[in-house]
């Protein structure tokens, strides 16, 4: 029987690769576009345009040797070092308290380590929960629907949830890391009342938080002596009132976006940019992307999103083991939550919570993570699929 080998060009393993590069590249043309007048007029930059596209470049390019490294270790080892890696995100978290600790904007959210930099604290924590709680739930596949174990994953992903919150500061990681958690909990286990209930639950609790500022808003010299949590929900719900203050970067990235249109202005034409719109290379590149590129540019850096997800998914079904499969979805709740989030922030449909755009905002940490740990891990699955019969998942 005449056996053809498939097309090396179609196979899933490089459709990955290429989406991935896209985004990549996509990220990195946005990253310098965002920060070259800045970085060219800064002596902080050596009045270098590309120092930081130069930077994230970099980190880029070891998260791809990272993949082409680590696709071939089999993703079953990480069962021996579960707790090790659960562990040190916990330690981690905890040495943000020490002078290892950089805050900036109201929140600790980096370690500065000699020799390396600062390094990103969530991104680590995300990695070691999607691991942890996909073991936990290949472990424990015999009783999917027991309640126990419903709560007993929900505490394992809710311990560093409130370590972020409480220590970090870090309101939109701890919200992506519970969220990472509530999903793989949610479509692996049989207990979707109690999901429902604790939706719900949360859901009017922040309902009711949020409904308490808007019935007593407070003032512009008010808010500056508030928590900065309240002053952000605060300028998400009237960012025109505070204007001066914690509405202005909501209101030069609105203006942002309604620049662009359709087409938008050229790249490297963004005006907003210049000065206008703090953190403009991180949480609100976005909006530049809007402005430069328009709608059609938005829509292309959604596909990809979407085209990657989609790829994951696919990953994730033909997976050899539930454990690999788990993986896959921590991985593919991780990247549509994030995306989800910060886009939203960027059209004021969520309050700005400084959280980045995978693979698009500048950042070392986040995109070295997501390529040389998660996307690393996708493709070690990948790597697997047909080299061995899949075991059948339990119900």
């Amino acid at each position: 029987m005449d056996k053809r080998r498939t097309p090396i060009i179609v196979r899933n393993n490089y459709m990955l690769w290429i989406v991935i590069f896209f985004l990549c590249a996509y990220g990195a043309m946005m990253v310098f576009s965002a920060t070259s007048y800045q970085c060219g007029m800064s002596e902080e930059y050596d009045y270098d345009s590309f120092a930081l596209v130069k930077r994230q470049v970099m980190f880029m390019l070891g998260g791809f040797i990272g993949i082409l490294i680590l696709q071939f270790f089999d993703y079953r080892l990480l069962r021996y070092f579960v707790l090790p890696l659960y562990l040190s995100g916990i330690a981690s978290i905890l040495l943000l308290q020490t002078k290892l600790g950089v805050s900036a904007n109201g929140a600790t959210r980096w370690l500065k380590l000699p020799g390396i930099g600062q390094f990103q604290v969530s991104e680590w924590v995300k990695l070691c929960v999607i691991i942890c709680v996909a073991y936990l739930i290949d472990r424990n596949k015999h009783r999917l629907s027991s309640v126990g174990l419903t709560f007993s994953l929900w505490v394992v992903g809710g311990i560093p949830t409130a370590m972020l919150f409480f220590i970090s500061k870090d309101l939109s990681s701890s919200a992506v890391v519970m969220g990472i958690c509530f999903i793989m909990t949610f479509i692996s286990t049989k207990t979707e009342i109690w999901h429902i209930i604790a939706f719900l639950g949360v859901g009017a609790i922040v309902a009711l938080y949020v409904w308490s500022i808007w019935e007593n808003m407070p003032t512009p010299e008010e808010l500056s002596e508030m928590s900065f949590r309240v002053g952000r929900i605060a300028a998400w719900l009237d960012p025109e009132r505070y204007a001066a203050s914690q509405g202005h970067q909501t209101l030069q990235g609105l203006y942002a976006i309604g620049r662009g249109g359709v087409f938008g202005k050229g790249l490297g034409g963004s005006i907003q940019k210049l000065g206008q719109i703090p953190e403009v290379e991180n949480d609100m590149i976005f909006s530049v992307i809007c402005e430069e590129l328009g709608i059609v540019g938005a829509l292309v850096l959604i596909y990809l999103f979407g085209y990657l997800i989609f790829q994951i998914a696919r990953v994730m079904v033909s997976a050899p083991d539930l454990f690999g499969g788990m993986l896959c979805l921590g991985v593919f709740s991780h990247l549509t939550l994030q995306a989800i989030f910060n886009i939203c922030v960027n059209l004021a449909i969520l309050p700005n919570t400084g959280i980045p755009l995978p693979f698009i905002s500048y950042g070392g940490t986040a995109v070295f993570c997501l390529l040389a740990g998660e996307m690393a891990i996708v493709f070690s699955i990948e790597h697997r699929i047909g080299k061995e019969p899949a075991k059948k998942q339990p119900r």
